[in-house]
């Protein structure tokens, strides 16, 4: 019984993100709870964002140079992303997946070479996630952001102001 409770105590906690190891690749997945979400207007809000397809409630797309903003992580998280997105409705909400998540990062004399580096070299070990503190702080970071920027527009209140006919 000891040892169990000496195992649990110190086993590191893990904040949960939405990342996944798919095999060797990583995806980001997500369900939003909101009932008849405007979907269009969501993507729509997101200069980066370029819907690709609509077919049977999905929306496919990609994010190109989408400049990712979040709070936290290293420097590596300023750099901008590239990905494909596909976005399954129902009426009761949305599920976002992203696949083929790429950071644009920028060498050379005065970074004029942009290189599109796979999440999977800063994130996963093989067919793993990374659970170490930079990769993991990072991730956080990316799903902070990657969460706000698929987060459903609220809804528009009703015009509920009083008149007065003269």
């Amino acid at each position: 019984m000891k040892t169990i409770l000496l195992l649990l105590f110190c086993l590191p906690a893990f904040a949960q993100t939405g990342f996944k190891a798919d095999g060797d690749d990583i995806v980001w997945q997500k369900k939003f709870d909101s009932q008849n979400a405007n979907i269009v207007a969501m993507l729509d809000r997101q200069p980066g964002l370029k819907v690709g397809g609509f077919m049977d409630n999905m929306y496919k797309g990609m994010g190109v140079e989408v400049q990712n903003t979040c709070d936290g992580g290293t420097g590596l998280m300023k750099n901008p992303l590239k990905f494909s997105f596909i976005v399954l409705t129902d009426p009761y909400g949305y599920v976002v997946k992203i696949r083929n998540l790429k950071i644009l990062e920028k060498y050379g004399p005065m970074q004029a070479t942009t290189r599109a580096n796979s999440a999977e070299k800063y994130f996963m070990d093989g067919t793993k996630l990374k659970t170490e503190g930079i990769a993991q702080q990072n991730m956080e970071c990316l799903d902070a952001f990657l969460t706000d920027m698929f987060t459903p527009l609220p809804e528009a209140a009703e015009n509920n102001a009083l008149t007065s006919n003269k």
